[in-house]
């Protein structure tokens, strides 16, 4: 959830990742993002553990949002908050609301997680009613197709990205040896590709319709914990290398 002059843009093995790309619903992982506290001291939290920010903050107009990433080759994680000096656009406001809530994760009981997708291949109709937004600062035209249910007051919020917004990794890789965008995919860590994700879930939880068929479509795997978290591989885990960067971030990374 950037904006356009953003960089180009829970175990799922890579080969999982990719064979749902072939298959129904002909969805992929786009990017993550985690709800977290103004300006994102979070980040921290990422740099620490060898993760590069990308320059800039992404205002959200219309949204009342903004957010930092960090890049990857096929996806990107983003760590977005309530921002106040991000307008709001009239209707939006519930819109707000959830994101602040998203953010006191902790004692409002919501998740603090997002999973964005992308479509890949033909259009294909999901068996669960959808609905869409499109703020100010996305492209005329585009729209942001939600799937996570209206009232749904504790599920992960599951998105799919419209196609100018969504992640192409071919361009990635053919970015220019001197294009600055190229530096905000190298990590200190030497991460490069996102290939597995699980969603952590409470005890309590269950599951909502479109959780489950996600699940069942390979886009992730799901396990039960105490609290909400995502643990994020990288690279296959070549080099067998895990960093918990809980309680700063509800976020395990392996690579």
């Amino acid at each position: 959830m950037r904006s356009r002059s953003g960089l180009l843009p829970c175990v799922v093995s890579l080969i999982c990742i990719q064979a749902a790309a072939a298959d129904p619903p002909g969805l992929e992982l786009d990017h993550i993002w985690i709800v977290v506290t103004r300006d994102a001291p979070e980040r921290a939290a990422l740099e620490h553990a060898g993760l590069k920010i990308a320059p800039g903050v992404n205002r959200h107009d219309g949204q009342g949002t903004a957010s930092v990433s960090s890049e990857f080759l096929n996806g990107y994680l983003e760590l977005i908050w309530p921002d106040p000096t991000v307008p709001v656009s009239s209707g939006a406001e519930r819109g707000v609301e959830k994101f602040k809530n998203r953010m006191n994760w902790r004692t409002s009981g919501w998740c603090p997680l997002g999973v964005g997708l992308r479509r890949v291949g033909a259009v294909t109709t999901l068996p669960f009613p959808t609905w869409t937004i499109a703020p100010d600062w996305m492209p005329p035209g585009a729209a942001i197709e939600i799937l996570t249910a209206r009232d749904d007051t504790k599920s992960p919020s599951f998105f799919i990205e419209p196609p100018v917004l969504a992640v192409n990794e071919e361009a990635n890789r053919n970015l220019a040896e001197n294009d600055p965008k190229r530096a905000a995919l190298q990590h200190p860590i030497g991460v490069e590709r996102l290939t597995e994700i699980r969603l952590v879930r409470p005890k309590e939880y269950q599951p909502c319709p479109v959780f489950s068929y996600l699940e069942k479509a390979a886009l992730f795997k799901s396990s039960k914990g105490k609290e909400w978290a995502i643990e994020i591989t990288f690279d296959g885990g070549r080099e067998a290398q895990t960093k918990d960067l809980r309680p700063d971030l509800p976020l395990i990374l392996h690579y």
